[in-house]
């Protein structure tokens, strides 16, 4: 019984990381309540579930916001081009239905890779912009570089996402429920578990 409830066994160890993504979700949605700031907030919670996951999630919460505030510019203004950059593609494909059918099919391939490319450098882009020095222009550059490189763990990156995204806007029903499990968790929990393959990218490219 000692051994079980020992802060090493795996229950106890179990109990210690939902805590630590429960208390994640909660700083998460406090530091995002202005919209502005979720950059730097998923530049916060995704370095802090690295962080978790390399066994190195002392002082959670000062780290937390230490992480917001160092990565706030560049987390920002990566967000703010992220959403200005979704806008214009939902735009376009608003615009398809009233163009001429081959420059429907022309402008339609090309927003579809335009969205892949920005659905790739979201899977990635928060995560690598906290645990990696770069200025944005090279961090763009080298997630792209990445993503090639491991496409297994990027095309589960980007279905996975998708696929919450597609859930919660799929119905009211859908979206009331994700915002009641958002509330009490899924944020930390969702990108714990994209976490993973994103650790498994990152300690390749620190190996070499």
């Amino acid at each position: 019984m000692k051994r079980l409830l020992s802060l090493d066994s795996p229950p106890m160890r179990f109990l210690a990381l939902i805590a630590n993504l429960i208390i994640l979700n909660t700083l998460f949605i406090l530091t995002s309540i202005s919209l502005i700031t979720i950059g730097a907030s998923l530049c916060a919670l995704q370095t802090s579930i690295q962080n978790i996951l390399r066994k190195k999630d002392e002082r959670l919460i000062a780290n937390y916001f230490r992480l917001f505030q160092n990565n706030f510019k560049q987390a920002t203004i990566s967000w703010l081009i992220i959403v200005v950059l979704g806008l214009l593609f939902f735009l376009d494909f608003r615009l398809l239905g009233h163009l001429f059918i081959a420059l429907s099919f022309l402008f339609g391939v090309v927003t579809i890779l335009a969205v892949v490319f920005l659905a790739i450098e979201i899977s990635y882009l928060f995560a690598y912009i906290g645990r990696y020095q770069d200025k944005l222009q090279v961090a763009v550059k080298n997630v792209l570089g990445l993503s090639l490189q491991h496409l297994f763990q990027t095309v589960f990156l980007v279905i996975y996402n998708s696929f919450i995204v597609y859930f919660a806007l799929s119905s009211p029903v859908a979206l009331l429920t994700m915002i009641y499990l958002f509330t009490f968790g899924d944020f930390a929990f969702i990108n714990y578990f994209s976490g993973v393959m994103i650790k498994q990218v990152f300690d390749k490219l620190e190996r070499n």
